[in-house]
């Protein structure tokens, strides 16, 4: 069995993929054998603390289209794969595109530099600032 986790903005398949991995509003987990799928909401908005939710759940790999360099270790320190979907897709798009074998793996060259994502044009969820001065 095998499990991936998606960063989405809303709990639907159908939804928008979040812009950022730690920001994710929620984290889809589907069962890419049997199509099942569960939403789980991200309360701690950092990288570290979706790594763990999505370590607990299981999951193999894990999509997105942005990623902080701190994430991205902690992702590989968990043995869990990342790979870069573009922007504006569904949560369902992307999952075809990973099931199609058409996303890239990150890389550190993916990950933005500094710590967490200190990006002024995020809107709802994703706007709060995670800056360290």
């Amino acid at each position: 069995m095998s499990k991936v986790a998606v960063m989405m903005s809303e709990n639907s398949l159908e939804g928008q993929m979040s812009s950022h991995f730690g920001k994710a509003e929620w984290v889809l987990v589907a069962n890419t054998d049997s199509d099942a799928h569960v939403f789980f909401k991200n309360d701690g908005a950092q990288g570290k603390s979706v790594v763990e939710l999505v370590a607990s759940q299981e999951c193999t790999d894990a999509i997105f289209s942005e990623i902080g360099n701190g994430a991205l270790g902690h992702l590989k320190a968990a043995n869990i794969g990342g790979w870069v979907a573009p922007r504006h897709i569904t949560g369902l798009q992307a999952l075809k595109m990973y099931q199609n074998q058409q996303l890239p793996p990150a890389t550190a060259t993916d990950a933005h530099a500094g710590k967490g994502c200190c990006r002024t044009s995020r809107t709802g969820s994703e706007a709060h600032s995670c800056c360290h001065s």
